[in-house]
């Protein structure tokens, strides 16, 4: 039955990470909602845990418990304070699902040998999303915006975002001496998404892995890598934004795969913060400013900003328009206490997770960024776990 159990959280990975259950809905391949795929997998992790497997203690689960009352709880408020609308009422179900959905992942990833068959399926999800991009790049087909490759997730910042962080949950699974190739590897199918955020969320992975010596390299060069790591790929973005990357397209023959909008994106106009993406994030940026500072301490109710064309994009903006600084403070409590209980790995997992909250307004909602709050949270008891092992072993021998 544990293999079963195994089986399951590896399904559950891929088929959320990938984006793949949404992308075959919205094309017709299949027929089962997204919420019900959503709704299923919690109906079977609460049927899991009526067996009573043994899981490993976590020292702060307590709090994490305490954490999702509070924010359900908070939701419950922002919705009296709201218009009380479809639009409301539907915010509310996302909050209580969230929830849920979080509560199961706490407990599936505490089985043992859990979290390990999860970075196995992030590292699978990491390589098909690259390829896909590739292919999308190369053959535009998936992607929503032409000449932006996103493979299966259809949205360009999404695609980058998530192949970011499943690179750093998964790096632990790679064999030590192809660390390095494969962050390159992850680093090309994050580039031709020629989205900005993920360029950078790629340069704090790579900063944090080179700092925690999750990268491999001699002993000698252990002092200079993070410079190194920081120098280099700060200067490939600092190149990529400015236009000199456009030189290399056209030395490669790859010219011909750009269009404006990837132009324009590289400083191929002159200036890569001049396109239509910028100046609508910085309008909804500043409209949720505005709906804030008109009621900081409360917020303005829950689903504030889905009654606007386009989103906030941005996760702390979206809590502090809909609940104020009490919905804000609460949802930085919980990246407080992940940081407290986490280490390597989960710290730079998260530090990648935060930097994604803005630019994305979906992060408390999305099953896939869920899975990667669950997976962080796990992080420090997996390693505790293999000290323990590791300690047990030395003894017996």
């Amino acid at each position: 039955m544990l293999y079963t159990i195994k089986l399951f959280v590896f399904f559950v990975v891929v088929l959320f990470c990938s984006y793949a259950y949404l992308y075959f809905f919205q094309h017709g391949i299949s027929p089962i909602k997204p919420l019900y795929w959503q709704l299923l997998t919690i109906v079977i992790m609460l049927f899991i845990m009526t067996l009573r497997y043994q899981v490993e203690s976590v020292k702060f689960s307590r709090y994490l418990i305490v954490w999702l009352l509070i924010f359900l709880s908070s939701s419950i408020l922002s919705y009296i304070y709201s218009h009380q609308g479809s639009i409301e009422e539907q915010a509310l179900i996302e909050s209580f699902r969230t929830v849920l959905l979080l509560f199961s992942l706490f407990y599936i990833f505490s089985i043992d040998g859990a979290v390990r068959v999860a970075r196995y399926a992030m590292l699978s999800v990491v390589i098909f999303s690259v390829l896909m991009n590739v292919l999308d790049f190369v053959m535009p087909m998936f992607s929503k915006v032409p000449g932006r490759a996103a493979g299966l997730y259809v949205n360009p910042t999404i695609s980058g975002a998530m192949i970011v962080l499943a690179m750093v949950l998964s790096i632990t699974v790679v064999t030590r001496y192809l660390r390095l190739a494969f962050c390159l590897f992850v680093g090309v199918g994050v580039f031709i998404t020629f989205s900005r955020g993920p360029w950078l969320f790629w340069v704090i992975a790579m900063t944090g892995l080179g700092m925690i010596g999750a990268l491999e390299v001699g002993r000698k060069m252990k002092p200079l890598v993070v410079p190194v790591i920081s120098l280099l790929a700060g200067g490939l973005v600092f190149i990529f934004l400015t236009g000199g990357a456009i030189e290399f397209f056209t030395m490669t023959g790859l010219d011909s795969y750009l269009t404006p909008i990837t132009l324009s994106r590289i400083g191929g106009s002159g200036a890569a913060f001049t396109d239509y993406s910028t100046a609508t994030r910085a309008d909804v940026v500043a409209r949720a400013w505005t709906v804030f500072a008109e009621n900081p301490w409360f917020g303005s109710g829950l689903g504030i900003d889905q009654r606007w064309t386009v989103g906030s994009h941005n996760t702390f903006l979206r809590l502090a328009a809909e609940g104020g600084l009490l919905r804000l403070s609460i949802f930085i409590g919980l990246l407080v206490i992940l940081w407290r209980m986490t280490d390597g790995i989960g710290r730079v997992t998260l530090a990648v997770y935060a930097a994604s909250c803005l630019t994305s307004h979906s992060n408390l909602q999305e099953p896939s960024f869920l899975i990667v709050l669950a997976l962080i949270s796990m992080s420090a008891k997996e390693q505790v776990s293999k000290v323990k092992q590791n300690t047990v072993h030395q003894y017996v021998t």
